[in-house]
């Protein structure tokens, strides 16, 4: 399997470019194993901790899955989804206002599925995936993969295309507004707020969290704005 070398910045973003890349020319195919990440971290000519991020990405978005000792396989169904197109254009004709009404009831509703459905080491899981963010590009990536994963774990199809697609339309605007470190804290704190109350089986306290993390991102939003940043 021959891998491109990477150069620009935003290495993690071009590393998952290339590998949807080599899914839809059919280099790589559904069920595939990529090469350790010793060997494509080298094939690719970045660090460990850059493949890693971009691995995270990927995972969050439903295209890979990691298996703990066997390694990391593209998903059977990676085609449909990247072909499918239907909830983005959807999407797209909403407002940012629309999408954070709609993903705050949305989500309150899938914290509850979660404690019904997931199991407990499905939430140990979720639990433990929150500490290995350590720098600000793995933290955006976190941040998508955290309600990504939420969204699996309720077992709900429709939610996990939405979460894909929210992120996919407001990708910029997410990023600008988890620049500072400070807001990166709040947002580490807010997520283990949500899965400490799945994790203890409370329904009330999973959707108040939800929305205690929304009204967090609308007003960050809203003192962007203020200062007009992008």
């Amino acid at each position: 399997m021959n891998m491109r070398r990477v150069t620009n910045d935003r290495l993690s973003d071009k590393i998952v470019s290339q590998i949807l890349s080599m899914v839809q020319e059919g280099t790589l195919k559904p069920g595939d194993k990529l090469p350790n990440e010793s060997i494509l971290a080298e094939q690719l000519g970045v660090s460990r901790g850059i493949l890693r991020e971009a691995l995270t990405q990927l995972q969050a978005q439903g295209y890979i899955r990691r298996k703990p000792k066997d390694g990391t396989y593209i998903q059977e169904d990676i085609q449909n989804k990247l072909m499918n197109e239907s909830v983005n254009d959807l999407l797209r004709r909403a407002t940012y206002s629309d999408l954070l009404d709609f993903r705050e009831a949305l989500e309150m509703k899938m914290v509850e599925r979660v404690i019904e459905r997931a199991s407990d080491e499905e939430i140990e899981e979720l639990l433990e995936g929150l500490g290995v963010a350590n720098n600000e590009e793995a933290q955006h990536s976190m941040d998508l993969y955290f309600h990504y994963k939420l969204a699996q774990l309720s077992k709900n199809i429709f939610y996990m295309n939405f979460i894909d697609s929210y992120y996919d339309l407001i990708s910029e605007i997410a990023y600008n507004s988890n620049r500072d470190q400070e807001r990166r804290n709040q947002i580490a704190e807010e997520h283990m707020a949500i899965a400490k109350a799945i994790e203890k089986k409370d329904k009330v306290a999973a959707r108040e969290a939800v929305q205690h993390h929304m009204k967090m991102v609308d007003k960050k939003i809203d003192d962007m704005k203020k200062v007009n940043i992008p």
